[in-house]
């Protein structure tokens, strides 16, 4: 078995890889030994190479296409998607940025680091649509009918029944699998582990943005974002 979870950062894909790979028993490939971008060149080479052996997993922000899933698909490999509340999204990608304040720059989200989540550039950086293509994203792998689709609030409430679910689609998991892998890839048990992948655990928790964002965020995400966030399957507030 092979698993790739592709879709936009922040939404749980390094839990959920957790989770798939011990339940599953994959052998989880790190960001270096993937292809980076998805030129379709790259993943021949790649898969030629013996990149992607069977009994592995990894997620990779890939934007969708349909050239991209046939590739996966004739491996073959499943495709899996984690989407999350666009407004939780937000705010986890905000403080994940300030954790890198003295970090490489020159990118768009560069006017972010360092400032509160309140500030003027902030508000503008939202306003301007510098988050829209994390929700594009994610509504293309949701709506492509090629991935199985993971809510992150699912996870949560319900992570042995919302597992069960996905197996189904790809490979029937024991009860006893799921309880385990849920378990060890609890969010406490992720940052013991310390390494990369505890930097991605954070608060862990649905509804984050609801202490966070000011009435001035939730009018930028009514005034430019209502029908995103709606065909995400999440209400508009």
């Amino acid at each position: 078995m092979r698993i790739v979870i592709a879709g936009p950062p922040k939404t749980g894909n390094v839990w959920l890889k957790c989770i798939l790979g011990t339940a599953y028993d994959l052998r989880p490939l790190g960001p270096k030994a993937v292809p980076e971008r998805p030129r379709l060149e790259l993943f021949r080479e790649w898969i030629g190479q013996g990149g992607f052996p069977d009994g592995t997993i990894f997620h990779q922000h890939y934007e969708y296409s349909d050239e991209l899933t046939d590739a996966f698909a004739a491996i073959p490999a499943h495709i899996v998607t984690i989407v999350r509340d666009p407004y939780d999204v937000f705010v986890s990608s905000y403080f994940t940025l300030q954790q890198h304040v003295d970090g490489r720059r020159g990118g768009k989200r560069d006017v972010l680091k360092g400032k509160p989540l309140d500030h003027p550039d902030v508000v503008a950086f939202l306003r301007r649509g510098g988050f829209r293509k994390n929700m594009v994203k994610a509504n293309d792998w949701m709506r492509s009918g090629r991935a199985s689709v993971v809510r992150y609030e699912d996870l949560h409430r319900d992570p042995v029944e919302t597992l069960r679910r996905l197996g189904e689609g790809m490979a029937p998991l024991s009860l006893e699998k799921i309880e385990r892998a849920v378990e060890t890839c609890s969010a406490e048990n992720m940052r013991k582990r310390g390494g990369s992948e505890s930097k991605h655990v954070r608060a862990a928790k649905v509804g984050d943005s609801r202490q966070r964002l000011n009435d001035e965020h939730l009018a930028v995400f009514r005034e430019h974002h209502a029908e995103l966030i709606q065909a995400l399957g999440y209400e508009v507030r």
